[in-house]
């Protein structure tokens, strides 16, 4: 009986896991000397979201993250259903709460309780970041 138990966890343990890489679509584009049509395409995305929805009315399916690094030349696409975010977000907060190591709410200046149910917060844009040789774009969709 034990033993089938111990099956039964390690099926259900690998089913879990294809199942939420099947949910979580990463794309890593490599030499890449100038990252402005991929960042032209999604600026192009979000302003398509806030035409058509200028108050964020809409509730976001997925995440879309899109981030440039100059150093290594790559682009990193990523693209995930907003549960699966949210699923992230609430685990990593409550583990880093349990373990005392973070206290999220202390050391921040940001009341991340605004952004637990990322649908909420309604499609667009959510972050953006740029310096001299990175970009980084967030936006619900």
């Amino acid at each position: 009986m034990r033993i089938f138990k111990r099956k039964t966890q390690i099926v259900a343990i690998v089913f879990l896991v294809l199942f939420l890489s099947a949910c979580f679509n990463v794309r890593i584009i490599e030499n890449v000397k100038s990252p402005d049509r991929y960042f032209k395409k999604a600026y192009g995305q979000i302003e398509e979201i806030h035409r058509r929805y200028p108050d964020r009315e809409r509730r976001p399916d997925t995440i879309q993250i899109l981030i440039y690094e100059e150093k290594e030349n790559k682009i990193v696409k990523v693209s995930t259903p907003i549960w699966l975010a949210n699923g992230c977000l609430d685990l990593g907060m409550w583990a880093a709460e349990k373990e005392g190591e973070i206290n999220f709410e202390g050391r921040y200046d940001f009341d991340w309780s605004d952004i637990r149910d990322l649908s909420r917060i309604g499609s667009g844009l959510l972050v953006e970041i740029e310096d001299e040789k990175n970009k980084v774009l967030i936006w619900l969709k």
